[in-house]
């Protein structure tokens, strides 16, 4: 009796085991996508936003500022390209988020941000999520330093350094260029909101490119 109750446990458990095996399997067969990729207005169009907390102002004082970025990557129509040919009949579209913090006298001054000048934030990550095809994401993170760069028309906002692991690694030189259409100039989006009174919250990133 014992013995038949002994082969019975054995064979409710083994297709459980097969079934565990089978799942750890597919977890483990998530690619990485070789080559480089880069999304941009003409190819992988960015849809997002950039956030600045405080609010950057005209003359702003305080002594820290965090920078976060979250935006879309890409859609049917207008996929990120790569230097390798992705998987038979995929379009690359992926999700990029990070965060980086500064730390200096003004560092919420618009001109201390679009000075024309490097910023360097401490710490600083970025992660891009790759949906379709599904691969194994692109971490972006320190060392060495990140680099900010803001245009002194408000053009852009531009961010260097960092490495590259994961999908599309190694690249060596990393980049990301936060742009849209209504951000230059002294009527733009920039210099309104750093001049307004609750200071600049958020900017859209619709012209915006990266590569990694």
């Amino acid at each position: 009796m014992g013995r038949r109750m002994a082969f019975a446990t054995v064979a409710a458990v083994l297709p459980l085991l097969l079934l565990l095996t089978v799942d750890v399997g597919v977890a483990q067969a998530i690619p990485v996508f070789p080559g480089t990729v880069t999304c941009n207005a003409s190819g992988g169009v960015w849809s997002g936003m950039v956030k600045f907390s405080p609010p950057l102002r005209a003359g702003g004082v305080a002594t820290h500022e965090t920078v976060s970025v979250s935006a879309h990557l890409g859609n049917t129509t207008l996929p990120c390209g790569t230097s390798a040919t992705p998987p038979a009949g995929s379009k690359v579209l992926g999700v990029i988020k990070g965060v980086a913090k500064i730390s200096m006298a003004s560092a919420n001054d618009c001109a201390t941000i679009f000075s024309g000048s490097a910023v360097v934030p401490l710490p600083a990550k970025f992660a891009i999520t790759w949906h379709s095809p599904a691969g194994a994401p692109t971490k972006w993170t320190q060392p060495p330093l990140f680099s900010f760069v803001g245009a002194t028309n408000f053009s852009s906002l531009t961010i260097t350094g960092g490495t590259v692991a994961g999908s599309f690694s190694p690249y060596l030189t990393p980049i990301a260029t936060l742009s849209d259409a209504n951000w230059p100039n002294s009527t733009g989006a920039v210099a309104t909101g750093c001049n307004s009174t609750g200071g600049l919250h958020h900017l859209t990133l619709s012209t915006s490119s990266g590569t990694w």
